[in-house]
Order: C-alpha cells, then structure tokens, then sequence
C-alpha cells in the first residue's frame, strides 16, 4: 500500500471562533485511488497555555496502565474491563494514553514554543471500531494538540474523526466517529 499525502489548504471557513482547515489525503491502493477529505478543527482559547492544559487534564484523566496491564495479563472477562474503563474515564468518556509536551526541546532550536500533543481515547469505544476493521487503530486512540501561536493565542486543534474514519464506509465505524465530534467538540468549548 502505497501512502502519497498531498497536504493543500483547500477552504478556511470560520465557526463560532473556530477555524476549520480542509485537506486532502490521497491514498493510493493498487490500482485504486481513494480521496479523503480531513477536517481539522482549531478552537481558540481565551485561557493561557497553562490553564488549557490543566482543564485539559481535569477533563480527560490519565489511563491507569497497570490496570490495563493486569486486566490483559489475567484475560478479563468483557464487563470486568468496562467497568474498569468507566472508572477511570472523565465525563466525556475519554482518557489520556500519552501525553507528548514538544515545546521544551523544540524551543532550544528556535523560536519559544509551547505545544503538546496528546493521544486520548476509550478502549471500549475503540473497540466497537476495531471488531469493524482493525485498520482502526491507526486512527483511535485520537490525537490532539494544545498548542500557542507566535501571538500567544492558545489553541486546542484536532482532526475530526468522522473525517478521518469515514474512509472505512462502515455504519458502525460511522456512529462512533460521530460520537466522538460530539464529545471532542464539548471538550474544545470546556477549553475556550
């Protein structure tokens, strides 16, 4: 399988102090070629870098990995695993997997930057995902970016998942994709 990523702004629409940045994704299969459209959603803030990443957290808890661990070390049972994925979730059902704070190294090469990087998600969802098409996993858990503008505007950005799974063209994959533009968008209102 061959990958030609063709990055081209194609529109700018503005939405409620949010900047929607379209791209194209050209994924060559074989003979076939398929063109996804991308939507890449950036929330403006009016909070500081700090104060984003700290409601950011407060939101989307840290997984418990050693919880995990012993869950897939001892097979656990499917309920025994969502009732342990439900405690360690925030209200919006997702929780951190990792966290990437790029700014301190980059800084060094450069101009000042403050940006981090996180992957969240919820191993139950995904998992409705992944039974469709392991594939998924490229895509879930999701990433997101906090990161400020040479402006020192604060911004919370995130590729929309339904945009980025619909290549699947699978109902299921589809419904979840959904749900998650819905809690992603209340996160970033949560964040502005």
């Amino acid at each position: 399988m061959l990958l030609l990523a063709r990055l081209s702004a194609i529109s700018r629409n503005h939405w409620h102090r949010a900047m929607h940045l379209h791209i194209h994704v050209h994924l060559r299969i074989r003979n076939d070629r398929m063109i996804l459209q991308i939507e890449r959603v950036d929330s403006v803030s009016k909070q500081r870098f700090e104060e984003v990443v700290a409601a950011f957290e407060m939101n989307v808890p840290a997984a418990d990995f050693v919880k995990l661990a012993q869950l897939g070390a001892s097979r656990a049972a499917a309920q025994e695993i969502e009732e342990a994925v439900r405690s360690m979730v925030g209200d919006l059902e997702f929780v951190r997997f990792a966290k990437l704070d790029q700014g301190p190294l980059v800084s060094l090469l450069g101009k000042p930057k403050k940006m981090t990087v996180y992957l969240i998600g919820n191993p139950v969802l995904a998992n409705r995902m992944y039974e469709q098409n392991p594939a998924v996993g490229l895509y879930a858990p999701l990433r997101v970016s906090i990161y400020d503008d040479y402006n020192g505007t604060t911004h919370f950005t995130y590729d929309r998942p339904s945009t980025l799974l619909a290549q699947f063209d699978d109902e299921k994959i589809r419904a979840a994709a959904e749900m998650l533009d819905d809690k992603l968008k209340t996160l970033a209102s949560r964040l502005a």
